[in-house]
C-alpha cells in the first residue's frame, strides 16, 4: 500500500501540542507514528510521513498536515492521536479506549477502522468503534482516504497504566496490520552481548512471576526496542520480577533497586 502518516500536532515546544495530563500526546504521537512509518516500510509499503513539528497555531498546523498529506497520492492517510475527556487521573478501574473517526459509512475507511480498534481491543482496551466526523476539517480537506485514530485518554489512569505495559511499538503494529489487513513479522534484534533462551513467551501478563537472565550481560530499555536508551545492565542468573509481554519484550519490576519499569528481550531470559 501507500500511506501517509503523522502525529496529529505539533511537538511538545510548539504553538501546537497536544492533550497534556498523565501522559503528553505530543510526545507519545510521535512514538506511534515513528514506529508505524517504520514498519510500513520494512513490510514493502511505501509511507510518507507528514508530520509537522512547529505550526504557528492549531489551524496551520492543520493546514500543513493537509498540504503536505495532498501532495502524495496514497491509499490512505492517518492521523496519529491520543484521545482526552475521562478526567479519571486517580482510576476507576474502566478503560477509556481506543476509536476511529473516519468521513462516511460508505468511506472503505470505515471497515477498516473497525479492524484497527478491533486489533487495539485485543491488547486491552475497550473499543469505542468507528465515528463518522465529516465534519473534522482533516478528513474533509484530505483528497485521498483518510482516517484519525485516537488510541487512549491521555487523562485515564487505568488508560495509560495500560499503555505503560503494551508500549506505542504494539499500538502502531496493531494499527497497521488493521489497516494492511494482515499480520506483519516481528523479529526483534538482539539486544544482549551473549546467550539466548529457548523459553517461548507469549503476549501477556506475566505479573507475579520471575525469570532468570540466561545471557552473560543483558541491557535493560527505557523501552521495547533496540532504538531505546540502555538505562541498565542485568548479569547472568540475575532474577527479574516480571510485568507485562509485548512480541517478545517483556517490562521488568524494580531491577537493581529501580522502582520504574525496564523492558528487555524475552529471547536471553528463562522463566521460573
Amino acid at each position: 500500500m501507500r500511506l501517509n502518516s503523522h502525529a496529529g500536532h505539533g511537538k511538545q515546544d510548539s504553538k501546537s501540542c497536544g492533550a497534556v495530563d498523565i501522559i503528553k500526546e505530543s510526545i507519545e504521537d510521535r512514538l506511534v507514528n515513528d514506529t508505524f512509518v517504520k514498519l510500513g516500510r520494512e513490510d514493502g509499503n511505501t509511507v510518507f510521513d507528514c508530520t509537522v513539528d512547529y505550526p504557528n497555531s492549531q489551524q496551520d498546523c492543520l493546514n500543513k498536515i493537509v498540504v503536505k498529506c495532498n501532495a502524495n497520492w496514497v491509499d490512505l492517510d492517518v492521523s496519529h492521536h491520543f484521545n482526552s475527556g475521562r478526567d479519571d487521573d486517580l482510576g476507576d478501574g474502566s478503560i477509556g479506549g481506543v476509536e476511529v473517526y473516519v468521513y462516511s459509512t460508505n468511506d472503505p475507511t470505515y471497515e477498516i477502522g473497525k479492524r484497527v480498534c478491533a486489533n487495539i481491543e485485543k491488547l486491552g482496551f475497550k473499543n469505542r468503534g468507528v465515528k463518522v466526523k465529516p465534519e473534522y476539517f482533516y478528513l474533509r480537506k484530505t483528497k485521498n482516504k483518510a482516517m484519525i485514530i485516537e488510541y487512549l485518554f491521555v487523562d485515564d489512569k487505568d488508560d495509560c497504566n495500560l499503555y505503560k505495559k503494551v508500549g506505542h511499538e504494539a499500538l502502531a503494529k496493531a494499527a497497521l496490520e488493521g489497516i494492511l489487513n494482515k499480520k506483519l513479522d516481528n523479529k526483534p534484534n538482539s539486544n544482549t552481548s551473549q546467550g539466548s533462551s529457548t523459553t517461548n513467551f507469549k503476549n501477556g501478563d506475566y505479573t507475579g512471576k520471575k525469570a532468570r537472565v540466561a545471557a552473560n550481560v543483558l541491557n535493560v530499555r527505557w523501552d521495547r526496542g533496540t532504538n531505546f536508551d540502555i538505562i541498565g545492565k542485568l548479569k547472568k542468573n540475575d532474577i527479574v520480577k516480571l510485568n507485562y509481554c509485548i512480541n517478545g519484550w517483556i517490562s521488568i519490576e524494580g531491577y537493581k533497586g529501580n522502582k520504574g519499569l525496564g523492558y528487555i528481550h524475552t529471547d536471553y531470559i528463562e522463566l521460573l
